[in-house]
Formats: structure tokens, C-alpha cells, sequence
């Protein structure tokens, strides 16, 4: 049975996406379905690369201009570090570093150093949040929580304060 007319082909085989792309690999039909792709030009020249326009839920809040480049870069680098440090969302709450010996299904891996080192940025940038803007920016940015309407201000002035923290902007 041949394939429906009405379907709509994938954006690896868009003929004005090939025309502008020059034919590159972009990975998967299926990476584009849920994002926007903003084309870049890359070291080489004249050759493009295809980008995520909505990678993570910040990229979205500033593409409705509810946060600022300045507050959306302080957040990238917060997330960065969370990630570097490679604290998962289980292990956020817990009050130690260190494997305990005696409980032996409970035991915790020790960091890296390059883990430890992001662990201090990020435990920095974390304590120089306001109480209630820290649980909502930590929400958003580490867990990626959509942020309720009444709690964007106070993720505003947390990305604010993460600015202030970082250098960066005014």
C-alpha cells in the first residue's frame, strides 16, 4: 500500500530544509517533532548546522521572553554545573558526601574531583538564592519543573541573583 499523500514527510527529506542545510545530516525526523531548529553556520564555510531551538525548558521561557538572555546564561551554567556534579534528584536532599559503611544498600559513590569542584560551584551559586526563589530556580532549571504563574517572579529573581553571583550582565 503506498504511503499517504496527506502525511506529512519527515524534515530530514524537506526540500527546502536540504536547500538550506546542503543535504547534512541532522539526525533523526523524530529529534524535530517536539523543538524548533534554528540553522547556524559552523567553522567550515559555506556548511550549516541545525539546532534545538527548545533543548531545555529555560530555552522556552525565553522564547516567550519571560527570562533574559543574562538570566538564561546564569541558568545554563547552574545546570551545567549540577550536571557536572552529577547529583541526581534523589540525592539532592541527602546530608552527606560519603559512603556509610554500616548500611550497605544504602552506600553512596564518592565524586571525582572534577565532580567535587562542580558540586562547590553549584552548593556557591545555591546559597546565594533567597530561600523561596533557590526551591523554584532549582525546581526549573535542575528538575525541569514548568514553573506555576505565581512562582515566576520569584524564579526571576533567583536567575537575577544567579547573574549577580556569576559576573554577568549589569
Amino acid at each position: 500500500m503506498p504511503p499517504s499523500r496527506s502525511r506529512r514527510a519527515p524534515v530530514s527529506t524537506d526540500k527546502r530544509f536540504r536547500k538550506i542545510a546542503g543535504g547534512g545530516d541532522h539526525g533523526p525526523a523524530e529529534r524535530w517533532q517536539h523543538s524548533g531548529r534554528a540553522l547556524e553556520l559552523t567553522a567550515r564555510a559555506g556548511i550549516v548546522a541545525a539546532r534545538a531551538t527548545e533543548e531545555h525548558l529555560i530555552d522556552i521561557l525565553a522564547l516567550r521572553n519571560i527570562v533574559t538572555p543574562v538570566q538564561t546564561d546564569a541558568a545554563m551554567r547552574f545546570k551545567s554545573d549540577y550536571h557536572a556534579a552529577a547529583i541526581a534528584s534523589r540525592t539532592v536532599a541527602s546530608y552527606s558526601g560519603m559512603a556509610n559503611a554500616r548500611d550497605f544498600f544504602r552506600a553512596e559513590r564518592e565524586r571525582s574531583d572534577g565532580e567535587e569542584a562542580a558540586y562547590r560551584r553549584w552548593r556557591n551559586a545555591l546559597a546565594a538564592l533567597p530561600l523561596r526563589a533557590g526551591a523554584v530556580t532549582v525546581a526549573v532549571i535542575c528538575h525541569d519543573m514548568q514553573p506555576a504563574p505565581r512562582d515566576i517572579p520569584a524564579l526571576q529573581e533567583g536567575l537575577s541573583q544567579l547573574a549577580r553571583h556569576y559576573g554577568m550582565g549589569k
